[in-house]
């Protein structure tokens, strides 16, 4: 199946009001030539900090997986927060 930039938009999309919705940060798709950029965009910059991150550059099918990776990873984290740290 072929990964479009409307395929990655949604998927942001889907996990800044899903996941992400607690974090004070979201993800966002660009297109630089061949390529593709992750961006994360904090929802209210703080000084001294930039407004946004490039945190990962690739074909859209690598995007695709890493998206995917970092909405895993959100998952457990956000799970981590709402059941207290276990040790």
């Amino acid at each position: 199946m072929k990964v479009t930039e409307r395929t990655l938009i949604d998927i942001c999309r889907r996990l800044n009001n899903e996941q992400l919705k607690i974090w004070d940060s979201g993800l966002k798709i660009e297109r630089r030539a061949e390529e593709y950029i992750v961006l994360r965009l904090f929802r209210k910059p703080l000084l001294g900090r930039p407004g946004s991150l490039d945190i990962f550059r690739g074909s859209p099918r690598e995007v695709k997986a890493f998206i995917e990776g970092f909405a895993y990873s959100a998952e457990i984290a956000n799970s981590g927060v709402a059941g207290g740290a276990k040790t």
